[in-house]
């Protein structure tokens, strides 16, 4: 029995280890003021804010949706401008 217990360490505490150091004193310090238990994240105020606790946040396909949607209707927009000024261009020759 005495040859096991030859083998197992002494309990040690830091402070005995280090001979209790201000830096290791400091150290516990800081991390005992450190805020505990899960992290609560902050609402974005304003339209992105809510775009992005809905969509971005929940990993959701909607916003690659959005971006076909407005490239679409960019497009749109601007195909229907050129159509108009050519077709006034060709009722002017006439």
């Amino acid at each position: 029995m005495s040859s096991i217990k030859s083998l197992l360490p002494p309990k040690l505490s830091v402070a005995e280890v280090t001979g209790g150091s201000k830096r290791f004193a400091s150290l516990g310090e800081f991390y005992s003021k450190l805020p505990k238990g899960p992290l609560v994240e902050g609402t974005r105020p304003g339209f992105w804010g809510r775009y992005y606790s809905k969509y971005i946040r929940t990993s959701s396909p909607m916003p690659i949706l959005h971006v076909i949607l407005g490239v679409g209707l960019i497009g749109y927009t601007i195909n229907y401008q050129n159509h108009l000024t050519s077709q006034k261009q060709k009722a002017s020759l006439i």
